[in-house]
Order: structure tokens, then C-alpha cells, then sequence
């Protein structure tokens, strides 16, 4: 997301010379990228039954060799984990782990290495609260697992669950949405096809747009909402819903004037965010939600202590939406919990806001009431942000994260150590296994063959870039 290299005062015609004879260097600036793949063993002979693992290593422009891990098609985040959606429909999640939100059937503590969430294999989307999780899958239903506390799984129950239970009475969900208020609060929305949204689990302050007190197990309906394009209750304490007119509902809530209509009262029915008409996205972050307008500038309300409404003030918060200074060009914003960060044509990120772990990017820890540049990040297909954290995911399928690692959520295998800067998911960009004949011999994302039936079959990793290696897997 690096914009074009800014250069200083040059006297042209005395560098023209020098400038020619370094244009070779200058054309190699940049990140390096991979030139290609191997796959070990490139033989291996197995009984019936048995398992082989095979590894792909990359080999980069500068010489580096690194392990590559499955190949990443979306990401969602929660409190203090992370979530993959796979390339071949699985999911992966890391980091904290003590209610079962990384879905692997255990509470074993924080992992720093990717878990596969048991049962997803036909994922689209995924999202995270602060102690749950969700998938979204191709067929529209939804599955969600982890605390269960206030029925944020939607199954019914109030039972956790360490893997995925299914959402109740939903089938054409588009999107999913997850938060909390605190611990054990967490809370769910999804999207529906027709553009309604549904919404479970905490309701202490009308979340569920329906009055206080009363937690629902099951998805209910969000009155007055019927032309939905995005819904978001990442905040917790409070949801909001982009229609297809452009304009902005919001509902729960109003804690400094997260509803954006010029009041503090909280409201268990839909009201209008002031002055917002054209909005093309929209984020919510633990009080404050911020949208992007259709001329490209961002608007935001809300809470702003820590400077995450981004219009250069300090001020306690704005019930009505402010405009972001000096971003004209956005195209995507996400929200952490204090913070904000928004995607531009350019392939730029900047964020602003809260920045004691490094939530801004760009090498401090200081606040900033205005968009920073994040570092050493250009052109992702995706931004998404934690509580104190943010990752990009690229075409290449290369994932990077920053800010808080408490839990090992930047994916670094690293547990604690902040990263100011954004530092890469370590396996990404990665690769897509595939067999030739799945009657000799099948193979999961990570790498992992089983003899089927007697004969070869052929093992391909494959990059989002389609650069690919081969070997031999015999079965007797």
C-alpha cells in the first residue's frame, strides 16, 4: 500500500546520467517476491492407510527460503485472534484460545500457529467477537463456536462449544458480523439475502432492537431494516446497517453518540446517522463507526478520546458524523477498537486513532487524531482489525499484521512483542494442495497425503499466482 516513492529537489540534467545507469536497481525496490516453489519429498511410496506429509518451500527475489503454508482467500479478526478463510473452503484461527474461539476443539491457551477449525470446508467468510467465532459458508447457512455465555452461537443454547455448532433458522446469509460488550457477552449479526438482518446472543442494550434484559439463543430480526447491503455489530454495544440508498441505520447503544443522530439516548429501533446519504462501506469499533462516502472522503461519530474520529481533535465525542482530514481517495475501512483504517485507490492504508501497541502502523506508538501512513504496505484485496491490531491480505495471498501480539494474533509465531510495523503471516503467501486421482491418494490443506488405493498420484502445490511444484506419491 506504499505510494509512489516521494523524491526531494533534483537537478535534472546532472542526475539524468546517473539516474540511467541505476534505473536496474531502482526497477528492484520493493518487497521480494516469489519466484518459485519446491515440494519434498519429490518421491515417496506409502502403504494403504498410511500418511505422508509434504512441505512446499518458496525461493524469493532476494534469495530467501521460506515454508508456505495453505493458501488464504479472507480474513476476519476478533478481540485477540485471528481467522483465515482458506482457498480450499477450510478455516484456520490463532491466538487466544480460552473459550474454544479458535474453533479446534480444545481451550488449550494461545496458539501462535494456525489451527484448523474442525468441520469447515466451505467457508466464505469469517468473522470474530471477543471470545466466539463465525463462519460464513458458500451454501448460506452459518456456523459459529467458542463462548456461548449469551447465546452468540445461535444454536439454541447456552452451551460453549470448542467447534462449530450451526446458526439456527438462517440459510441465506451473505455476510456475518461478531462483538461483545465484555467477557462472556458477546454478540452476533448476519446479513440475508433479501437485506434484512438478524441478529443473537447479548442484548443489554438493545442490540438485538429489542428491549434490554432479554439475550436471545436464536437470531431475531432487526425491525425496520429491509434494503441492508453491509451490517456490522463489531462495537458490541450497538449495530448499524448500510442501505442500498446509501444512507446509515444504526440501533443499541448511544454512548457518546455512537447512533450518529445527534443524541445520546439510546434507541431499540433503527434511526438515521445525520447527513449520511452516499456511503459505500461503513465500520463500527468499540464506540465510534466510521463510513465511506461515494466521493471517496470518510465520515465518522462517535467516541473520540483517543483521536479515532481522525478529524484532528481530541474532542470527547461527536453524536453527528465529522469528516476524516486529508483522505479523499478511500475505497475500504475497517475499525479495531480505538482505532480506524482506511483502504485508498492507490493501495495505500492509513490509520488513526489509539496507537499504544502499534495499531497505526507506521513505526510509532503515539496517537494520531489524523490518518499516518501504515508502512511497507501496498495494494491489499482486504484490511480487517482486532480490538489493538490490524492485517492486510494480498492477491499473492501473503497476509501481514500489526499492533498488539499478546496472544500470538499477528501470526508471527511470536507470543507478546508488539509490532509497529507490519510483519508477515508466517506461511503466506501459501499454497493450494491438490491430488490427480483422489482414489490413490487425498491430501488436506496443510500438506498431508493418506493412501487410498494402490497406484501413483501426483502431488501439486499450487500459489494464488499459479506457480507450482510436483512430486510422486506412490501407494502400494
Amino acid at each position: 500500500m506504499d505510494e509512489s516513492i516521494r523524491h526531494g529537489n533534483l537537478r535534472v540534467g546532472a542526475l539524468t546520467a546517473l539516474c540511467a545507469a541505476f534505473a536496474p536497481m531502482l526497477t528492484m525496490a520493493g518487497p521480494p517476491q516469489l519466484q518459485s516453489i519446491a515440494v519434498t519429498p519429490a518421491n515417496a511410496s506409502i502403504a494403504v492407510g498410511q500418511m505422508q506429509s509434504f512441505v512446499a518451500t518458496g525461493t524469493y527475489s532476494n534469495g530467501a527460503v521460506k515454508a508456505l503454508g495453505p493458501d488464504i482467500s479472507n480474513i476476519g479478526l476478533g478481540m485477540s485472534h485471528s481467522c483465515a478463510v482458506l482457498t480450499s473452503g477450510g478455516a484456520e484461527c490463532w491466538g487466544e484460545n480460552s473459550s474454544g474461539q479458535l474453533g479446534n476443539g480444545t481451550t488449550a491457551g494461545a496458539s501462535v500457529v494456525p489451527q484448523p477449525v474442525k468441520g469447515i470446508t466451505n467457508a466464505v467468510r469469517v468473522a470474530g467477537g471477543s471470545h466466539h467465532s463465525c463462519a460464513l459458508l458458500g451454501s448460506g447457512a452459518l456456523r459459529c463456536w467458542g463462548d456461548n455465555t449469551s447465546g452468540a452461537l445461535g444454536d439454541g443454547t447456552t452451551n460453549d462449544s470448542t467447534v462449530p455448532v450451526t446458526v439456527k433458522n438462517i440459510s441465506t446469509a451473505v455476510a456475518i458480523s461478531a462483538g461483545s460488550t465484555a467477557a462472556n457477552e458477546d454478540v452476533s449479526c448476519a446479513l440475508l439475502a433479501s437485506g434484512s438482518v438478524e441478529c443473537w446472543g447479548d442484548n443489554q442494550f438493545h442490540q438485538l432492537g429489542t428491549y434490554p434484559g432479554a439475550q436471545s439463543s436464536l437470531p431475531v430480526a432487526i425491525g425496520g431494516i429491509s434494503t441492508a447491503t453491509a451490517a456490522t455489530i463489531n462495537g458490541g454495544f450497538y449495530g448499524c446497517a448500510l442501505l442500498a440508498s446509501g444512507a446509515i441505520k444504526c440501533w443499541g447503544h448511544n454512548y457518546q453518540g455512537t447512533l450518529g443522530n445527534g443524541s445520546t439516548n439510546d434507541s431499540v429501533t433503527p434511526v438515521n446517522v445525520v447527513g449520511i446519504s452516499t456511503a459505500t462501506a461503513l465500520a463500527s469499533g468499540r464506540y465510534s463507526t466510521c463510513a465511506v462516502l461515494a466521493n471517496g472522503t470518510v465520515q465518522c461519530w462517535g467516541s473520540n478520546l483517543d483521536g479515532q474520529l481522525g478529524d484532528g481533535t481530541n474532542e470527547s465525542y461527536s453524536s453527528v458524523p465529522v469528516t476524516v482530514t486529508g483522505i479523499s481517495t478511500a475505497i475500504s475501512i475497517t475499525a479495531g477498537g480505538y482505532h480506524h483504517c482506511a483502504g485508498l485507490r492507490n493501495g495505500a492504508v492509513k490509520c488513526w486513532g489509539l496507537n499504544v501497541s502499534g495499531e497505526l502502523g507506521d513505526g510509532t506508538r503515539a496517537d494520531s487524531s489524523t490518518p499516518v501512513r501504515v508502512r511497507a504496505t501496498t495494494g491489499p484485496i482486504k484490511i480487517a482489525s482486532g480490538n489493538d491490531f490490524s492485517c492486510v491480505l494480498y492477491s499473492s495471498g501473503e497476509m501481514k499484521c500489526w499492533g498488539y501480539n499478546g496472544f500470538g494474533q499477528l501470526g508471527n509465531r511470536r507470543l507478546g512483542g508488539d509490532a509497529l510495523t507490519p510483519v508477515r503471516v508466517v506461511g503466506t503467501p501459501g499454497v493450494v494442495w491438490t491430488s490427480n486421482d483422489q482414489g490413490k491418494a487425498t491430501i488436506t490443506d496443510r500438506g498431508l497425503a493418506t493412501g487410498r488405493g494402490a497406484g501413483n498420484a501426483t502431488i501439486t502445490a499450487t500459489t494464488a499466482g499459479l506457480i507450482n511444484d510436483n512430486a510422486v506419491l506412490t501407494v502400494h
